[in-house]
C-alpha cells in the first residue's frame, strides 16, 4: 500500500476532473463503464479503511486514510475531517476538521463542498454561521455538475431572500434541480408558490409538493402539512400530512403537532401530548421545540409552573441557534421572570434573534429605538426594524412602520398601512382609510380591501364601511341601511365603536327617524363593549335625564371611563360638570381636564384652559400665550378672548389700538368672532366711542365671515333704524337668509318673528299671512300656529274647525307640537277617543305637556282603578320633565288618593313646583285644606 504509485492517482484524478456528470461519491462521479483498474483500486483501499474502523483497528484506519489523502484523495480528506468531528483520531493527523474538508474541496470533491456550504449555512462546531461563503460553495458545486447544490442554494434563497427577487432566484434554481430529477427541489417549488406574493398559487402549490412526496421526498410532507395548517385552514389534513412527515423523521412535523395539541387546532387540546411530541421533535433535532417546550414552563401550560426550566429550555434553544428560544429568554431578562432582570441582555438576545429573521424580537428593537427603552431615540432604525419585522412576517409591523414614517413620507406611509392591511390588519386599514378621507384621495380600492376584510371577519372592516355609508364617501352615497347593518356585525364582532356611530345616527335623526331610546340602547351595547365615544354619550344621557332618569353620579362616572379611554369629548363634559361645583378640589379636577384635552390638541379646550390658568393660577401672560398659540393654530375665539384679557387690563403693552387693529386684521382674514366682537363693542360703548353705524358694519361682516346668527342683529337694526334707516325689507331679508342657512322654511320663520315680535314688531296680521304662504308648502310649523290662530281668535274669528284641519295638517306631517293640541282641542270638544288617541302619539315623541292632560284625563275617573294608575303613571312622567303643571298636578293625585292628605311624596313634588315659580303649589303649601279638582 505504502509503496502504491503516485502516477496512479494522479491519472485516477485527472480521469474523475475529466467527468462532469453525477455518480457515487466515493467514485469520485466516473461513470461505472469508464471505472478504471487504478480507481478501483483506491477504492479498494478506502473500503479497507472502513473495515479497520468496525475492527476498531485506528492505526490500520489511519495509515490508510493518511495514505490516500497524501495523493490528494477527497473521500479520504472528508473521512479524515468527519472523524475528527467526532472526536477520532486527532493523534494520527494534523490539523483541524475545517482544514482537512477544505483540502478535499481543493481536489474538487464534491461532497466536501456541500458538507462545508451546509457547514456555514447552519454554523456550529466553532464555525459561525456564514451565508455567503456557504452559496459561494453551493456555487461551485453547480459548476461541477451537481443538481443537488441547485436545490439547497434555491432553499437559501427562500429562507433568507424573501422579496420578489430573491423568490424568483429561487424558482430558477430548483426548476433546474429539479429538471435532473431533484425531488427535494420541486418541494421548494412549492414553497416559492406559496409564498411570494407576485407568483402565489396555491393550488399549484400544493400540487409541486405531492409530486414531491410521491418521487421519495418524504419530508415534504410536512409542508403539505403547513399548507393545510397556516394556509388553507383544513386542519384534518395538515394533521393527516403532519403523521406522515413526523414518521419520516420530520422534526418540525413533530413540533407543529406539538403546536395543534397545545394550541387545540383540529384536535382537542392536550397538553401532555404536546409535551411529549415538543420532546419527540428535540431528540430529532428541532431547535424549535425547545422554545416551545420553555414556553410551556414559563406559562405552566400542562406542566407546573417554572420559569428557571423555561430557561434552561431556552438556553439549550439558543446554543442550537433557535431564534424563537433567544426571544423568549430576552423577555425572560425583560420581564426579570426567572432571572434578574436586565434590559442590556434582553436586547442583546432580541438583536441575536432578530439577525436570525424573528419578526418578535425585530418588533421590540423597533419599539426600543422608537420610544428610546434601553436604546438611545432613534426613528430611523425603529423605521428599519419594524420593515424588518414586517418581512419576517409579522404584519402589525407594517402599521408601526408606516406610523414612524407617516410625517416625512405619506406615499411609503401609505404602500406599508396598504400591506398590512392586506394581511388582515384592522388597524391598518383603519388608519388608511382615515388618513385618505383626510387627503382626499382615492388611488388605492378602499370599499374592495374593507369588503375583503369584512368577509375575513374583520371588526374595524364593517365598522369602517358603516362609517362611508354613514357619511357618503371614497365614491359611495349615503345609504343608511347599509350603515346600520355594517355597524351591526362590527358590533357583534365587539367593536363597540361601531354601536356608538349607530346610537350617534339614531340619537341625531340623521338618515333615518330619531328614536332616542334605540340610541340609548346601542350606548348600552357600546359600554359592555368598553367603548370610550358610548361612555361619553350615554353619560350625556344619564346627565340630562335622556331616556334614563337623571342621575349625575352615574353620568361621573361613564365619564371617568371615557377620560380613562382618552375620549376628548368626555374631558370636556366632565370638567364641564366639575367646573359647574364652587369647590376647589372640583375646580382643579376640572382644569387638569381641560389641561388633558388642550394637551390632545382639542381647540374647543384651549379656551376653557387658558381660563383656567389665568384663575386658578393667577397668570393672565401665560393664558395670554395660550391663546396666541390657539389663535396661530386658527382658534377663532382665542382671539377674542386675547383682547379680552388685554381690555381687561390683565396683559402688559395692550393698547385699545392693539386691541381694534388685532381684532380688524382677524376679522379681515375671515374670523367671524373678531368681526361679532368689534359689533358688539362699538354697540355697547364701554371701551370705544358707541356707534351704531359702525357696529352694523361689522355685524354685516360678522356674517359674511359665516357668523348667520349676527342676522338677528342686522334685521333689528334695519327694522329700528339703529345706525341707518329704517327698512323694512333688509330687515326681512336679513331673517330670510337666516332661515335658508339654517333650513327653515323661510315664509314660516319669517312669519314667527312677527308673532313672536323678534327683531321686529309684533304683528299677529303680518305672521298669519306668511303661516299661510308657507301652509301652501306643507310646514308643519306653519300649519300648527294657524291652528293656534284660528282656536284662539288671534286677530281672526274664532274658527274651530279651521283650527282642528291645520292642526291634524301638522300632526299628520310628525310634529308633536300639533299632535298635543290637536289632542287638546278634541277633548275639549269632548271627541276623547280622538283626543286621548293624539295626545298618546305626542306622548310617544316625549310630549311633556301631553304627559299632563293625560293624567288630568284619567284623574278625573276617581271610580276606575286601572285609570287612577295611568294618572299617576303620566303625571310621573311629567314630573320627572321637571314640567311645574306635572309636579302639581301628581301632588294634588296623591293627596287625593290619600283622603285628601299630603304625603311625604306629595309634599315634595309641591315643594319642587312652588320652587319653579308655581303661584297654585305656593298656595298649596301654605293652606294644606285646599280641595282640588281636575279640569279638562
Amino acid at each position: 500500500m505504502k509503496l502504491l504509485a503516485l502516477a496512479l492517482f494522479t491519472i485516477l484524478l485527472s480521469g474523475c476532473n475529466a467527468v462532469p456528470k453525477s455518480a457515487s461519491p466515493d467514485l469520485l462521479f466516473i461513470e461505472p463503464t469508464n471505472i478504471s483498474g487504478d480507481a478501483l483500486v483506491a477504492q479498494s483501499y478506502f473500503l479497507l479503511a472502513k473495515e479497520a474502523h468496525r475492527l476498531e483497528d485506528l492505526d490500520y484506519e489511519f495509515e490508510l486514510l493518511n495514505e490516500l489523502s497524501d495523493h490528494q484523495y477527497g473521500p479520504a480528506q472528508l473521512e479524515i475531517a468527519e472523524k475528527l468531528l467526532k472526536g477520532q483520531g486527532k493523534q494520527y493527523v494534523d490539523g483541524d476538521a475545517l482544514s482537512w474538508v477544505q483540502k478535499a474541496i481543493d481536489n474538487n470533491h464534491i461532497p466536501a463542498i456541500l458538507y462545508l456550504a451546509k457547514w456555514y449555512q447552519y454554523g456550529g462546531n466553532g464555525v459561525e454561521v456564514d451565508l455567503k461563503k456557504s452559496m459561494e460553495l453551493y456555487a461551485k458545486a453547480i459548476e461541477l455538475g451537481e443538481p443537488s447544490a441547485a436545490t439547497e442554494l434555491g432553499y437559501i434563497f427562500l429562507d433568507h431572500w424573501r422579496t420578489d427577487k430573491g423568490y424568483e432566484t429561487a424558482k430558477q434554481l430548483l426548476a433546474n434541480a429539479a429538471y435532473y430529477g431533484e425531488a427535494k427541489a420541486l418541494c421548494g417549488l412549492g414553497r416559492v408558490y406559496q409564498d411570494a406574493s407576485l407568483l402565489r398559487d396555491i393550488t399549484k402549490a400544493a400540487e409541486y409538493f405531492e409530486v414531491s412526496y410521491i418521487r421519495g421526498y418524504k419530508l415534504c410532507a410536512f409542508e403539505l402539512g403547513y399548507l393545510h395548517h397556516k394556509i388553507t385552514n383544513d386542519l384534518t389534513r395538515a394533521y393527516s400530512w403532519y403523521k406522515r412527515a413526523a414518521s419520516s423523521g420530520s422534526a418540525d412535523a413533530l413540533n407543529n403537532l406539538g403546536l395543534m395539541y397545545n394550541q387545540g387546532e383540529g384536535v382537542e387540546v392536550n397538553l401532555k401530548k404536546a409535551r411529549a411530541y415538543f420532546e419527540q421533535a428535540t431528540e430529532l433535532g428541532s431547535h424549535l421545540s425547545f422554545g416551545n417546550l420553555g414556553r410551556l414552563y414559563e406559562f405552566g401550560e400542562g406542566v407546573v409552573q417554572s420559569f428557571e426550566q423555561a430557561a434552561k429550555y431556552y438556553e439549550r434553544g439558543i446554543e442550537l441557534g433557535d431564534a424563537q428560544s433567544m426571544h423568549n429568554m430576552g423577555s425572560l431578562y425583560n420581564k426579570g421572570s426567572g432571572v434578574e432582570q436586565n434590559r442590556d441582555k434582553a436586547l442583546e438576545l432580541f438583536e441575536l434573534a432578530a439577525q436570525q429573521g424573528n419578526q418578535f424580537s425585530a418588533f421590540n428593537l423597533g419599539n426600543a429605538y422608537l420610544y428610546g427603552n434601553g436604546k438611545e431615540q432613534n426613528s430611523k432604525l425603529a423605521f428599519e426594524y419594524y420593515v424588518k419585522s414586517a418581512k419576517f412576517g409579522f404584519s402589525p409591523a407594517y402599521c408601526q412602520a408606516a406610523d414612524v414614517i407617516i410625517s416625512e413620507d405619506w406615499q411609503k406611509a401609505k404602500s406599508y398601512y396598504y400591506e398590512g392591511a392586506k394581511l388582515g390588519q384592522g388597524d391598518c386599514a383603519e388608519k388608511l382609510t382615515n388618513y385618505m378621507r383626510i387627503r382626499q384621495e382615492r388611488d388605492l380600492p378602499i370599499i374592495t380591501l374593507l369588503i375583503s376584510l369584512a368577509t375575513r371577519g374583520v371588526a374595524v372592516a364593517h365598522r369602517e364601511l358603516g362609517v362611508i355609508y354613514h357619511y357618503g364617501d371614497f365614491g359611495e352615497a349615503v345609504n343608511f341601511e347599509k350603515a346600520k347593518n355594517y355597524y351591526l356585525e362590527a358590533g357583534k364582532l365587539g367593536e363597540g365603536l361601531a354601536y356608538a356611530n349607530l346610537g350617534y345616527l339614531y340619537e341625531e335623526g340623521e338618515h333615518v327617524g330619531q328614536d332616542i331610546q334605540m340610541a340609548a340602547s346601542l350606548y348600552v351595547k357600546s359600554v359592555e363593549l368598553g367603548n370610550a365615544l358610548g361612555q361619553n354619550n350615554l353619560g350625556t344621557f344619564y346627565l340630562n335625564g335622556v331616556v334614563f332618569e337623571k342621575n349625575i353620579d352615574r353620568a361621573i362616572d361613564l365619564y371617568e371611563q371615557a377620560v380613562r379611554g382618552g375620549n376628548v369629548f368626555a374631558m370636556m363634559n366632565l370638567a364641564d360638570v366639575y367646573s359647574n361645583y364652587a369647590s376647589h378640589q372640583n375646580q382643579n379636577r376640572a382644569c387638569e381636564l381641560y389641561k388633558s384635552a388642550f394637551e390632545l390638541d382639542y381647540q374647543g379646550a384651549i379656551t376653557k384652559y387658558s381660563h383656567c390658568v389665568f384663575e386658578l393660577e393667577s397668570n393672565p401672560e401665560g393664558a395670554y400665550k395660550i391663546l396666541e398659540s390657539g389663535a396661530q393654530k386658527g382658534c377663532q375665539l382665542c382671539v377674542v378672548k386675547q383682547v379680552e384679557l388685554a381690555l381687561e387690563g390683565h396683559v402688559k403693552n395692550k393698547p385699545l389700538s392693539f386691541v381694534i387693529q388685532t381684532l380688524e386684521s382677524a376679522s379681515t382674514k375671515g374670523n367671524a368672532n373678531a368681526s361679532l366682537k368689534l359689533a358688539e363693542l362699538y354697540e355697547s360703548g364701554e371701551y370705544v366711542s358707541q356707534s351704531y353705524e359702525k357696529a352694523l358694519y361689522w355685524f354685516e361682516r360678522a356674517v359674511a365671515n359665516g357668523q348667520l346668527d349676527a342676522l338677528n342683529k342686522v334685521a333689528q337694526y334695519y327694522w329700528d333704524g339703529k345706525g341707518t334707516e329704517h327698512d323694512e325689507q333688509r330687515a326681512i331679508n336679513a331673517i330670510s337668509q337666516l332661515a335658508e342657512a339654517q333650513n327653515y322654511n323661510v315664509a314660516s320663520f319669517v312669519g314667527e318673528h312677527y308673532y313672536y315680535g323678534v327683531n321686529v314688531d309684533e304683528d299677529v296680521g303680518k305672521a298669519r299671512q306668511y303661516f299661510l304662504q308657507a301652509a301652501q308648502q306643507d310646514d308643519d310649523i306653519a300649519l300648527n300656529n294657524l291652528g293656534v290662530i284660528y282656536r284662539d281668535g288671534l286677530r281672526v274669528e274664532v274658527d274651530t274647525d279651521r283650527a282642528l284641519t291645520y292642526f291634524k295638517r301638522s300632526a299628520e306631517l310628525g310634529l308633536p307640537d300639533a299632535m298635543h293640541n290637536l289632542g287638546a282641542l278634541n277633548l275639549k270638544l269632548n271627541q276623547d277617543l280622538k283626543g286621548l288617541a293624539w295626545l298618546l302619539k305626542a306622548a310617544k315623541q316625549n310630549h311633556s305637556e301631553s304627559y299632563v292632560l293625560l293624567g288630568a284625563y284619567y284623574a278625573n275617573q276617581k271610580a276606575d282603578r286601572d285609570a287612577q294608575k295611568k294618572a299617576v303613571k303620566w303625571l310621573q312622567l311629567a314630573a320627572d320633565d321637571n314640567l311645574p303643571e306635572g309636579m302639581y298636578q301628581l301632588a294634588m293625585l296623591l293627596k287625593q288618593q290619600n283622603s285628601n292628605k299630603l304625603t311625604a311624596e306629595a309634599t315634595k313634588w309641591l315643594e319642587a313646583a312652588a320652587s319653579s315659580g308655581h303661584q297654585r303649589a305656593k298656595n298649596e303649601l301654605s293652606d294644606k285644606n285646599t280641595d282640588f279638582k281636575y279640569e279638562k
